[in-house]
C-alpha cells in the first residue's frame, strides 16, 4: 500500500501564493474507488470496527500498520457508489482530510499543511477561501488544520502500539477465504495480520497491565470483533 494513496501532485500551502484559492468541499468520493483499504489510527477502531474489518499489514520497511479493508479485490471499494456517494455511516479520517496532508520540515516538531493540487475542486471560484485577507487561516483552514495535526499524532500514537503488539509476538498472518453462498465463486484475501488472541490471553501481566492502562485493550478486541465484518462485505460484493 502506498503511503500516499489519492495524492498525486502535494505541494506546501504558501499563505502568499494561496491567499486568494478557494477549494470545493468534498462531496463526491469517486477518488476512492479504486483503493481496497486505507490505514487506519487506534482511536478509529471502536467506530470502525462496526462496519469495516480492521487487520495489520506490513509496509515495505517491514512496519505493521492498521487499516480498514473497503473491498475483496484490489482496486476494488465496496463502499463507495456508482456516483460517489459515501455508503457507510463511518468516514476514516484518512479519507477525511483529503485533499490535505502534513509535512514534516526541518522542524520535527512543527508539521507544515500541504495540499494535493490535482484534486478537481482546488482553485474552484465558488469554492470556500483557505485563507482571510489578512493573511490568517480562514475558518475552514483552522478546521484542516486541526484534523491533520490531531491524525498524525494518533498515527504515531498507534505506530508505537503496533510496535509493541510486534514486539510481544501478537500478529499472526492469516489467509482471508472467501466464497459466494452458492459457492461457484471463490477467493481470498492474503497478507493480513490479526491479533492471535491465545497469546493476548497469555501475555505477561506486565505487558498485559502496559496494553490496559493505555487505553489499547479496546483497540484490540474492537479489532478483534471487526474481522466479523468480512462475511458481510461478502454478501455486498456479490449481491
Amino acid at each position: 500500500m502506498s503511503d500516499m494513496l489519492f495524492y498525486d501532485k502535494i505541494v506546501p500551502l504558501d499563505t502568499d501564493k494561496h491567499k486568494n484559492t478557494k477549494i470545493a468541499l468534498i462531496s463526491d468520493y469517486s477518488f476512492t474507488a479504486r483503493t481496497n483499504s486505507v490505514p487506519v489510527a487506534g482511536i478509529e477502531f471502536i467506530a470502525s470496527s462496526k462496519e469495516f474489518p480492521i487487520t495489520f499489514i506490513q509496509n515495505t520497511e517491514g512496519k505493521f500498520i492498521p487499516v480498514i479493508i473497503l473491498g475483496m479485490e484490489d482496486d476494488t471499494n465496496l463502499f463507495v457508489t456508482d456516483d460517489g456517494r459515501w455508503n457507510a455511516y463511518y468516514l476514516p479520517a484518512y479519507i477525511r482530510r483529503y485533499p490535505f496532508v502534513p509535512s514534516v520540515g526541518d522542524d520535527k516538531d512543527k508539521l507544515n499543511i500541504c495540499v494535493d493540487e490535482s484534486y478537481s475542486g482546488f482553485g474552484s471560484e465558488s469554492g470556500v477561501p483557505l485563507f482571510n485577507e489578512d493573511g490568517s487561516p480562514s475558518p475552514l483552514m483552522e478546521e484542516v488544520i486541526k484534523l491533520v495535526q490531531d491524525y498524525h499524532g494518533s498515527l504515531q500514537r498507534t505506530s508505537e502500539f503496533c510496535d509493541r503488539l510486534a514486539e510481544a509476538d501478537l500478529l499472526t498472518e492469516f489467509n482471508a477465504e472467501f466464497g459466494s453462498r452458492d459457492r461457484k465463486r471463490k477467493f481470498k484475501l492474503s497478507g493480513l495480520y490479526a491479533v492471535d488472541e491465545e497469546k493476548l490471553l497469555n501475555l505477561s501481566e506486565d505487558k498485559a497491565l502496559d496494553f490496559f492502562k493505555r487505553g489499547e485493550f479496546s483497540w484490540i478486541y474492537s479489532h478483534l470483533h471487526s474481522l466479523t465484518n468480512f462475511p458481510k462485505m461478502v454478501d455486498i460484493f456479490f449481491s
